[in-house]
This record gives C-alpha cells, structure tokens and sequence, in this order.
C-alpha cells in the first residue's frame, strides 16, 4: 500500500515530466483488429465474386464484434480468439480458420506485413465502400487513424511492435494450449508443432518454464492481464456510457461491484487521467458510500490542473460536484470554498458555462438569487448563446418548483414553463423535454387538477421510447400515478407501477419519487382499513426522506384514530415552522379544523381557520383544496343548524370533488351532500323519506365505493344512518334491512366501535 501511495504521489508532481502522449501508440490488440477487418474484407470480396451473398445477420453480428474489440479494453490473443470461437460473436468456420491462418503467417513472416498498414493504398482497400466499410464511419476512422500513426513511427519503434505482436500472439496461443478442457490446435499457429513433440522430460521442463514466464509477464499482482489495458479513448467512451446509464437507466449499467473493478483497473492503466475517479464517485453515490465518494473526488481534484486542463476538459464540474456533494449534508463553508475554487478554474480558462453554473450555486448558497434573475436571464437568451440554454431551461425548471412551494398563482408558473417549452423544442433537449411533462404533472397535482396531473403522467409513460427510456421524469410519473391510481380504489394497478419503478430506479437519489409515493399509498390503506400499525411504521420510513410531510401524516392518523391530543401537539409544533411549503401549511389549518369537527362540537375558532383558509386558498387558485375546506364548513355548519348554508358550501364542492378528487373524497362528498338535503327538507315525515328514497342511489353508491377501498368503518356509518333514518320514519322493513346488513358487515370486518360515526 505504501508502494502505491508513493508511485501516486511521483504521478502527481507537478515538477514531474510524465506527461501523456498526445498520440497513443497502436498496440497488438489494434493490430490484430486490423488483420480481422482484413480477412473480412478479404472474404466479403470472394463473396461477391462467386456471387454468393453474405447474410445479413452474419454481416451486423461481424460489425457488433467489432464495435466491442474498438470500444472496450485491449484483450490478450486468447481471450479475443475465445470471444471469436463462442458465445453470440462466434466467427463461422471458413473465416475463423482465415484469420486464424493470416495471424500465423503475420508472426512466421517479416516486418514486411506490418509495414502494409503503414501504407495508405492498403489502408484504402480496406476502407472499401463496396464491401461494407465507410471512411467516414466509426470503424474507417479506427482503421484510418491506426494507419496514420503507423506511418509516422520510426523503423525501430515499428521493429518493437513487430516483436511485441509476435509475443502477444504467441503467449495467446500457449495459453489457449495449457488451458483447462481439451487442448486447442489453431489453424497454422505454433500448436502444429506438437506433431513432433520432444522428449517428455524436455516437454514437462519446457511447460514448466512457459507457465512460469507467462504467469510472470502477463498477469498483474491482482490476477487481471496485463495485455488487457485501457487505452484513453476506450476509457472515455465507457465512462461517457456507465455514467448516461447511471443518470438515466441504472437498471442497465454494471453492478456497483463490477463498476468499481473496471475504475480500478483505468486508474491503474491511465494514472493521469481524472474522469474514472469520477465515474468512481458517481458508482459510490449511488450504494450511498459518501465517505468513498467523498474520497474520488479529493483524488480526481489532487491531478494538477495546469497540467491537465488543455486535455480534460471538466476537471473544473468536480469542484461543482464537491461543492453539491458538502451542501447536501449542509456543510455550507465547504461547499462555498470549492464553488470559489471552480469559479477560478472557469474564469482561467474560459469556460462561461462552467462560471455561470458555479456562480448560480454560489448564490443559492447564499441566498442571493431571486426569480427575477431567472426571468431576466432567459428574457436575454438567444440563439447564439447556446452553451447556455440548457442552463437556462434548468433554471426555469427550477423556478417554476419554488414557485409552487410558495403558492404563486398558476398562470404565471405556466408561462415560465411555456419559455421552457420553446426553449427545449428549439434546441432539442430531449431529457428536458421529459422533465417539462413531469413538472407540469407535479404543479396540476399541487393545484387540485388530479385528472389532468394524471393525463400528463401517462403521455409521460406512453412517450417513454421518445424520451431516453430512463429519466428522472419517468420516475416522478411512476410514482405519481401509482398514487393515484391508489386513491381511485386500483390498489393492484398502483401496486405494478411502483414495483415497476422499483425495479427500474432502484437506488437514491432517483428512488425518492416512488418511495415517498409507496408510503403514502401505505398510510391511506393503512387509515381506510384502520391498520395503525403500518401506517406509522409507514410514517417512520417517509421521516427519513420528508420530515414534514411525515409528520403531517402521522397526524392524519392520529385524527382518524380520535386521538386529538396527540394530533394537536404534532400540529401545533408544525404550525410553528416557518420554512414549509404552501399547500402544506394550508393542509395542517385544514387538518387543525378537522380536529376541531371530529371532537363533534361547536368552535368559533374552528370556523374562522377554515374561513381563512378558504380565503386563502381562492387567492392562490386551488380549487380542489377550497372544495375540500366547503366540505368541512358544510358539517361544521350543520352542527350550528344552518342547514342552508351548509347546503350552499357541498353544491359548491361537489364538482371540484367529483371531477379531481379520489373515490373516497367522493364517497364522503355524497354522505355529506345527503344529510344536507334531508336537513333543508321542510319538517315532514313524508318529504323526508321522499327525499331519502330519491338518495338512496347515491348512498348505495358511496357504500360502494367505501368497499372497493376496504373502508369498513364508513361502510358502517352509511348502514347505520341509513337504518336510523328509516327507523324515525317508520319505515321497519327497510330499517331490518340495513340493520341486518350492518350486522352481516360488522361480523365479517369487526371495527372497534369508537373509530365509528367519524366525519
């Protein structure tokens, strides 16, 4: 360990004369590469002579092993040939045997064979168009740029990469001779020699020493081949690739153990390199190893960036991350010194997008950035400032979820997002465009339009192909509209969308969403069904991620349970907190009036909270959360006997409820709505039980809907104000017949009796 800390610290000199080449040497695996893409070509050629055509399939699998050997590290001879021999890239038999032919002539012959990719009339008739290969392709400007650089080497640096493919090749076979299982005869190589093998004392000798040879030449301390290295590139499109994947798709990137191997094994090929340590920080993030990302970061940032600037181009976003990372855990001073240090970096040398997005930080950290700003900044966009509308866009995005935090009316938060509409759909920003879906999706449901929140989750979800398969807005659509579909009385359906979203966001930051959706779903089952034991194992889980909400939830609990003490001393302690959201703190006055309900007595504090609310609530234009308070003042106000009134405030609620509200909001709107109409029934038996016999639908209804939920004490309530109605109007057989179907309910779902005739 010592030995590799001090090897490290040589690296990091800034005194030191290392300094990578600006041209990587081709290596044998490149080599090796070519004389495959050779033989191809070589075989496509004869093909068409004879007029056989190659199939198609064969063709594409061809250029997908191609693609892999060009893309992922440099292999050793034996495992490329096995990549060659098995599996889905496996060679068919006339080409493997040509291949297998032309890499034994290749080491058997003279340098001459090398010095044919150096030539770029050779190189030229590979690049050939009628046979499949473009120059303007991945693989042409591969097989162009190993050509190019071969022919600017000297004579005896192309002598040691002779030697060097000679080795490689060789090692390769002997490896693939004293490997496990059957011994391997490769057409034309070195095993042909085995015809005439040698005494056997000299053969076990002979063995003996190449296995010790091989063992000491080709494999490092840690077991790994030493011909399988990264090479620059490789290491820059496989990190491009697993940190998309962990940003989008972590379902389809590599296991974090497998991941973190692969960091070790560049870190150890390219010690100059800075962007595995990050790739490294974003592996550890997501298994929540902070301490370890913590330390990637501190690592990529010790690589002098005097050194490394003109190369890697974003040594200065790992001071912005470090600075995210400490203001996470709220380490305000160290975040502000390192978003000072990357406003230097990006001043020093140019990088206005790097400097704007460190300076938006800088003053969120400290306060200093309001709405106007925003405004103001996409108010100035153009066309020509490309770097920075994505900025922009994100900015808007952000603008528009503090804005529903405060209540801000809906049109001007639907005009900020109509900027960013024309913004995404100008420049084609795919991933915002999917972010923009979910958003709005968010700021309806915030704003009581549940019906369109849940239409724009579903474009969301049926767009999913258009939009990278993988964002961050699938996972807010999940988890939104499982909960929905949760409160519309689909439990199965709500359940497949979360496990869903499970199975494809499986780990923090991106399982917020849909862990914070799952307890809610828990905690409404849990209330309906009056299972208190979940639901507050529930609420202990949503502490974790959303303290406020949890106790907000723990209160609703406490109501349903008619513990109002316990409710009102978690309300009052919210009530006094100054930095939470609108809608929340409107919903803890509303909860504080139910309190007030539910104790079954007249308060003239209950009805001037609720009043103000309301007041409040139409200011800010949510609708369906004013329906909500005219529901609660219709039972306050029959409490007071001013059944007119109370009539007044249901017909009020009633469509708002019914158009955005889940079944059993609705549900509990028709009870209310019924004892309202018997209530401003003039003072006759008959015209009452008229008027109960014309709302029988609607209570049957709502005991439907009560049931579809597992709501048993409600199912309860309507049975029994059904047949204590029919008993004051005489009516005994059909007061028989709702007290017998009280009994048969209460029998088969027992409810204790003081959780009935709740409001």
């Amino acid at each position: 360990m010592a030995t590799d800390l001090n090897d490290e610290l040589d690296t990091l000199d800034p005194t030191s004369k290392l300094v990578p080449p600006r041209i990587e040497s081709p290596t044998a695996h490149k080599i090796v590469v070519l004389i495959l893409l050779k033989q191809y070509v070589i075989n496509k050629k004869v093909c068409l002579d004879t007029g056989i055509s190659m199939r198609p399939q064969k063709r594409r699998m061809f250029y997908m092993l191609i693609f892999k050997l060009i893309q992922e590290a440099d292999k050793s001879y034996d495992e490329l040939h096995a990549l060659l021999t098995t599996g889905r890239y496996k060679l068919d038999k006339l080409m493997l045997e040509a291949f297998e032919k032309a890499m034994s002539e290749f080491c058997a012959g003279s340098i001459e064979a090398l010095f044919d990719f150096a030539e770029i009339q050779n190189i030229d008739e590979i690049l050939n168009e009628n046979y499949g290969i473009s120059q303007f392709s991945m693989v042409g400007v591969y097989v162009r740029r190993v050509g190019v650089v071969l022919e600017r080497l000297s004579f005896s640096d192309m002598m040691d990469m002779y030697r060097n493919i000679c080795s490689f090749y060789e090692r390769g076979v002997r490896a693939m001779a004293s490997g496990p299982g059957p011994r391997k005869a490769v057409a034309g190589g070195v095993l042909h020699r085995e015809e005439t093998p040698p005494p056997a004392a000299v053969q076990d000798k002979s063995s003996a020493d190449d296995k010790k040879s091989d063992d000491a030449v080709a494999l490092c301390p840690d077991g790994r081949n030493l011909l399988s290295k990264w090479a620059p590139k490789q290491a820059k499109y496989f990190i491009n690739k697993q940190s998309e994947l962990l940003e989008t798709n972590e379902r389809h990137s590599l296991s974090p153990m497998e991941l973190q191997r692969k960091v070790q094994e560049m870190i150890q090929d390219l010690p100059l390199t800075t962007t595995p340590y990050f790739l490294g920080y974003m592996n550890q993030l997501r298994v929540r190893d902070y301490y370890t990302s913590l330390s990637a970061l501190h690592r990529a940032l010790d690589r002098s960036p005097v050194r490394l600037m003109s190369q890697e181009k974003g040594y200065q976003y790992f001071c912005v991350n470090l600075a995210v990372l400490h203001a996470t855990f709220g380490h305000r001073d160290e975040a502000l010194s390192a978003l000072r240090e990357s406003i230097m970096l990006a001043q020093e040398h140019g990088d206005k997008r790097s400097l704007n997005l460190a300076n938006t930080w800088y003053c969120l950290l400290r306060d200093e950035l309001p709405l106007s700003t925003v405004q103001r900044s996409v108010s100035d966009a153009n066309e020509v400032d490309g770097s920075l509308l994505q900025n922009y866009t994100l900015a808007l995005h952000f603008a528009v979820k503090l804005g529903t935090v405060a209540g801000y009316k809906p049109l001007r938060l639907f005009d900020l997002l109509h900027h960013s509409d024309n913004l995404t759909n100008r420049n084609n920003f795919v991933d915002h465009a999917s972010e923009a879906l979910a958003l709005r999706s968010a700021v309806w449901a915030a704003y009581g339009r549940h019906e369109l929140s849940a239409l724009y989750s579903q474009l969301l979800l049926t767009a999913r192909d258009r939009f990278s398969n993988g964002s961050a807005g699938l996972g807010s659509a999940l988890a939104s509209y499982a909960l929905w579909l949760q409160l519309q009385g689909q439990p199965q359906m709500s359940r497949v969308l979360l496990d869903r979203a499970r199975s494809r966001f499986p780990r923090l930051p991106s399982a917020e969403g849909w862990m914070i959706s799952q307890c809610h779903v828990i905690i409404q089952a849990g209330i309906y069904q009056c299972r208190w034991h979940d639901a507050l194992k529930a609420c202990d889980q949503l502490y974790l991620l959303d303290k406020s909400d949890a106790l907000m939830q723990r209160a609703s609990i406490y109501v349903a349970k008619r513990e109002f003490f316990n409710a009102r001393r978690l309300l009052d302690s919210l009530a006094t907190q100054t930095q939470l959201p609108f809608l929340l703190r409107m919903r803890i006055k509303v909860m504080l009036g139910y309190c007030g309900l539910a104790e079954g007595r007249f308060s003239s504090e209950t009805t001037m909270l609720l009043m103000s609310v309301a007041e409040e609530m139409a200011d800010s234009q949510m609708d369906y959360e004013l329906a909500l308070v005219d529901m609660l003042l219709a039972q306050q106000l029959l409490l007071l006997g001013l059944p007119q009134k109370a009539y007044q405030a249901i017909k009020r609620a009633m469509h708002d409820i019914h158009t955005n509200g889940g079944i059993f909001e609705r549900a509990r709107t028709d009870f209310v709505f019924v004892r309202c109409l018997l209530a401003i029934t003039p003072n006759s038996v008959e015209a009452r039980k008229a008027q109960l016999m014309k709302s029988l639908d609607i209570l049957e209804r709502a005991a439907k809907s009560f049931k579809q939920l597992q709501a048993h004490s409600k199912v309860l309530d309507v049975y029994v104000f059904l047949a204590q109605r029919f008993n004051d109007f005489g009516e005994r057989t059909l007061r028989n017949k709702y007290a017998g179907e009280f009994r048969r309910y209460f029998t088969e779902h027992p409810i204790p009796r003081e959780h009935l005739g709740s409001p």
